[in-house]
């Protein structure tokens, strides 16, 4: 249908007239036309519409003050360069806040001038669709390797608890003989001090392996559960805490109120903190001030987590976009751009809010639970 009506328009536009032109303003998709030099020569009313522009506006100006993505003006210039007739190229542009994509598609014409005809199709149900079609593909591999991994989990969680149990009681049993002494020589004292070590090792060896498991499996389906929100947030922690000591990145949790519950699935929370604070280690990691604070407060009807680092916040441009699935500002092969996608959705699930507070001079990201959902779902 595009191709019949660019016909019609190549047509109207090699007869170039007072009644043409009127015909190619009301037609129903949105095009526009240039000089040689890229300088606008008309447009329809529907191009107007589209871009929130006026005729008076953009006559005589040249297409880059429009539009100034380096990759479009690149391929526009290139056309008008090339002998080629016409061309086709998909962009993307941020129209009233909403990432629109395009296809655009260029014709050259002489009419006795050489005259550049551009019309824009909106494929943004069609770009949609395919990417939902992907986050499905990807949700249904990701579902399958969770359960995969949940299996090999419990299996090896089982074979590292048991042998860290028996260490433990030994270690228990040896400490007791120790103290059981009237008098311990700076050898026993250094021994109970090395016991000491090993208990704890061990038992931080046991409450990783809990996270692990948590972790480790899909939680989509879980019943919600009344969860106590400090452990929640300590054996999240657990699994990031090592890597985050590494880039030497400071992390600091505010105190948490003591006995402050929320019906939730534990698994999928913990997924959303680690999400954050992952993508905070990656955005921070080359900074000299490295710092990830945690906040969680009762906010009445709702819980109330923050996660904010040193970062100075996320540019207007693309805040909007950031919760899209497979957005991402890392380089090429160091994200899928599904991370904020997928927290978004949790926190969906929960009847929840995921939103950047723009009003901290860091980065600073906020998702609400409601309280009582166990009662409700």
């Amino acid at each position: 249908m595009l191709i019949v009506v660019i016909n019609v328009i190549i047509v109207y536009m090699t007869n170039l007239n007072a009644v043409t032109d009127k015909a190619l303003h009301y037609l129903p998709i949105p095009i526009c036309w240039f000089d040689k030099n890229l300088n606008f020569l008309g447009t329809n009313k529907k191009f107007l519409q589209l871009f929130l522009l006026s005729e008076n506006q953009i006559i005589g100006e040249h297409i880059s003050k429009y539009f100034d993505s380096y990759n479009f003006m690149s391929f526009m210039g290139n056309f008008v360069k090339d002998t080629e007739l016409s061309a086709e190229y998909q962009h993307s542009i941020l129209i009233e806040r909403k990432l629109v994509h395009f296809k655009f598609s260029l014709q050259q014409i002489t009419n006795p001038d050489r005259i550049i005809l551009l019309s824009a199709e909106d494929i943004t149900p069609l770009i949609e669709k395919n990417q939902e079609i992907f986050s499905l593909k990807e949700k249904a591999l990701q579902s399958s390797r969770m359960a995969i991994l949940g299996e090999m989990t419990s299996g090896i969680a089982h074979e590292i608890n048991s042998p860290v149990a028996v260490i433990i009681s030994h270690a228990d049993q040896i400490k007791l003989r120790l103290k059981r002494k009237e008098h311990l020589t700076d050898e026993n004292l250094d021994t109970l001090r090395r016991i000491e070590r090993i208990i704890k090792t061990s038992y931080r060896i046991e409450k990783i392996v809990r996270s692990i498991k948590m972790i480790s499996r899909d939680g989509a389906h879980d019943p919600f559960q009344n969860t106590l929100i400090s452990d929640l947030i300590n054996e999240s922690i657990e699994l990031c805490s090592e890597k985050l000591k590494n880039n030497k990145i400071n992390l600091i949790i505010d105190e948490i109120e003591p006995g402050l519950f929320l019906d939730c699935r534990p698994a999928q929370i913990s997924q959303i903190l680690l999400n954050l604070i992952g993508n905070s280690n990656d955005a921070i990691a080359q900074s000299d001030e490295k710092w990830i604070r945690i906040q969680v407060k009762d906010a009445g009807d709702c819980v109330r987590f923050s996660l904010i680092d040193s970062g100075k916040g996320i540019p207007a441009e693309i805040a909007t976009s950031i919760t899209e699935s497979f957005f991402t500002t890392k380089e090429v092969g160091s994200g899928t751009g599904l991370g904020l996608s997928i927290s978004k959705k949790i926190v969906d699930s929960h009847f929840g809010q995921l939103y950047i507070d723009k009003d901290c001079p860091n980065t600073k990201f906020i998702f609400d639970i409601p309280k009582g959902l166990s009662a409700v779902i």
